[in-house]
């Protein structure tokens, strides 16, 4: 007899591909980083990071996954040390 192993339901957050400036904001917050720390992390640039907070770019769906998941799972985000070669 083989028993079929119940998937769970994934929580809403997996199913959410977009993220407001608002709630991107709070998210970064919420994982205790900066606009820019939070650029480097997600790799794109800083100034990008404070459009996704102005509502002037769009948040990608990967970084707006990543974000919650992280936030939900309770882990810290290691953001890497500006340097003047990246972007």
């Amino acid at each position: 007899m083989s028993r079929k192993k119940q998937l769970k339901e994934p929580p809403p957050w997996m199913y959410e591909r977009s993220m407001s400036p608002a709630a991107y904001k709070n998210a970064i917050k919420m994982l205790h980083m900066t606009q820019a720390g939070a650029g480097r992390f997600l790799g794109v640039s800083a100034r990008t990071s404070r459009r996704y907070v102005s509502g002037d770019a769009l948040i990608r769906a990967a970084d707006a996954m990543l974000l919650r998941g992280m936030i939900h799972r309770g882990e810290t985000p290691v953001v890497p040390k500006w340097s003047r070669d990246q972007h």
